[in-house]
């Protein structure tokens, strides 16, 4: 359909998982792609090699895009973090910090300032997580700062929309990213109502609607993709509990 054809998308974490399900489908829908992530890309997009949770490269990386014409930013890298308010460290604390929100504010910024001086009604969309909701045990560093995400795009939401700049968060339930093919009997335990859980490229095809131009009266809001894990009432896999997948 080309939903994206020549625009500009730059996405971080475009490596694996969800961010690079979403770079793919993004260069089928006509898109120009920048992925950003602490490894080259295996597919064919221009890239930036960056480690987002240290400062001294997001500053590097925020300097590279203000100058150039972006369309859409997905600020999408992250890691997991299992460590509970008793067991966090102020390292890992300050990491999570760094890249989790951090990078995004900034990042966001360097995206914003483009387009207002090229004069795109761009987007800006953060991947946070049904954490921010409803955590795990043992997760605060990644659910506080997933919780964070939430309360960045709505405060930018209110700042850019001057501009016509749209700002959306998106927040996925369980998505199996460890590969093609997943267990049976993990998706037959899955929370969900819909019973499995999630695959990267469902939640890419809904990030390639959100930069689309079919994409024009959303803002400052948040869509969950859970398959209905946090209105559910079943206990999640141990194997989810645990942090495994």
């Amino acid at each position: 359909m080309n939903l994206l054809r020549n625009k500009h998308i730059v996405i971080t974490g475009g490596t694996h998982g969800i961010g690079l399900a979403f770079a793919k489908r993004a260069l089928e829908e006509g898109a120009n792609v920048t992925v950003i992530g602490r490894s080259v890309p295996q597919i064919s997009v221009d890239y930036i090699v960056a480690d987002l949770s240290k400062r001294e490269e997001i500053r590097r990386v925020y300097l590279q895009l203000r100058e150039m014409n972006i369309d859409a930013l997905i600020n999408n890298a992250s890691r997991n973090s299992r460590y509970s308010v008793l067991e966090v460290s102020e390292e890992e604390w300050n990491s999570m910090i760094e890249l989790n929100l951090t990078a995004p504010m900034f990042l966001s910024k360097a995206a914003a300032e483009a387009m207002i001086r090229n004069g795109n009604r761009g987007k800006i969309i953060n991947v946070s997580a049904i954490q921010a909701f409803s955590p795990l045990r043992s997760s605060l560093p990644y659910a506080v700062t997933k919780g964070g995400l939430i309360s960045m795009a709505r405060s930018m939401a209110v700042d850019l929309g001057q501009y016509g700049i749209q700002v959306i968060t998106v927040l996925p339930g369980p998505i199996y990213t460890k590969g093609d093919d997943v267990p049976e009997n993990l998706d037959l335990r899955s929370a969900t109502l819909l019973g499995r859980m999630g695959r990267p490229e469902e939640v890419a095809n809904l990030l390639v609607f959100l930069s689309s131009d079919m994409n024009t009266f959303i803002t400052g809001t948040e869509i969950i993709i859970d398959g209905g894990r946090l209105i559910s009432r079943k206990p999640d896999p141990d194997e989810i509990s645990r942090g495994e997948v």
